[in-house]
């Protein structure tokens, strides 16, 4: 479960970002479910008196990077905030293995800590944008009974109100077609269940990687000991923690005002680069469709072209496409109404 509101953590670091001198870097430690364990909040400087913020939540093997998308939302005039989430990027630590995870509900804490650090900062309203993983993370979170909104009163003036929430490939699926998944996730289940310590490591460079670093011939410079392009050794134990929160997802309905964008098609298993840049290389289209159908009841979806995994990471046709679709969402955006749930679907202009 979620470290309860009254744990302290503790700042150990607030400079200049690896970024540059638009972005301040805040680390944070506090006591994990085996050790200390630290987390990093990422903002940059611009709008420092705007009261709507966008906070966005990376996925697994990942950290946030993405300079343009931070200054596209201050374009917007939004603030614009980030993690690094315990064991990821600039929160790995010796005494902590990369990405390892004994429950999809501990990075909770992470999000209690950019939260209220948000709402001391003056920031009033949030929109969270998640990516993969990060969407499951969060959806979690905000499902809980510990979620800001259903907070004691005591606490619900340390955190600004969570208002929207946007979602880039979430993993809230396994990445098999529906009809594969439902044979193959009990299977799956009991096999991690049965081999907690056990772990899956790749030995070469995924396609995925390929497409989107620049060593490998993409548009990207990201560092590789952060995102290695072979990914970190996957633990049984990760994935089971991961199925476990899909499940229980699918129990507990969201009604918070949702976006989910997505590629037109799933492109795992492509043998080449090319053919792997056409769609999502990492998880299935149709799944999570299917799982975010039954989760978010005021959903409104977008499919991207030609779009990557990490959509922003797509190449600048398909990446305009995206930012635009959150941009149509965000201008049409109201306080949540969960009195009149609805699922609509952003069309391509071709098809408009």
């Amino acid at each position: 479960m979620s470290t309860p509101i009254g744990q302290q953590w503790t700042l150990i670091n607030d400079h200049e970002d690896l970024l540059g001198a638009d972005f301040r870097a805040r680390t944070f430690t506090f006591p994990g479910p085996k050790s200390s364990v630290h987390t990093t909040l990422i903002n940059h400087l611009g709008n420092p008196n705007a009261e709507r913020a966008i906070l966005y939540i990376h996925g697994y093997t990942d950290y946030f990077f993405q300079t343009g998308l931070a200054n596209y939302f201050i374009d917007q005039n939004y603030r614009f905030y980030a993690m690094d989430l315990q064991g990821y990027g600039r929160s790995i630590r010796p005494t902590t293995p990369p990405n390892w995870c004994d429950s999809i509900e501990q990075y909770g804490q992470d999000l209690d800590i950019a939260l209220i650090t948000m709402k001391q900062e003056g920031v009033n309203e949030v929109i969270i944008l998640a990516h993969s993983t990060g969407g499951l993370i969060v959806s979690t979170y905000l499902a809980q009974p510990y979620a800001p909104k259903e907070r004691e009163s005591h606490y619900k003036k340390s955190f600004p109100d969570v208002i929207g929430l946007i979602l880039n490939s979430p993993f809230l699926a396994l990445p098999f077609p529906p009809e594969v998944l439902n044979k193959v996730s009990w299977p799956i289940r009991i096999l991690v269940s049965l081999l907690p310590f056990s772990y899956l490591r790749a030995k070469k460079i995924s396609l995925y990687a390929k497409s989107i670093h620049k060593k490998f011939g993409g548009q990207w410079d990201y560092r590789l000991d952060w995102k290695p392009a072979e990914g970190f050794p996957l633990a049984f134990k990760w994935l089971k923690e991961v199925i476990l929160a899909q499940r229980n997802l699918a129990k507990h309905p969201l009604s918070i005002p949702t976006l989910m964008c997505h590629a037109t098609k799933t492109t795992i298993g492509k043998l080449t680069i090319e053919e792997t840049q056409q769609g999502d290389g990492v998880l299935d289209v149709d799944s999570m469709l299917e799982a975010a159908q039954k989760t978010f009841s005021n959903l409104t979806t977008a499919a991207i072209d030609n779009g990557f995994h990490d959509l922003y990471l797509s190449k600048p046709e398909a990446q305009a496409y995206y930012l635009d679709s959150i941009h149509d969402w965000l201008t049409r955006f109201h306080a949540p109404d969960t009195t009149s749930p609805s699922s609509e679907k952003i069309t391509p202009p071709d098809e408009a």
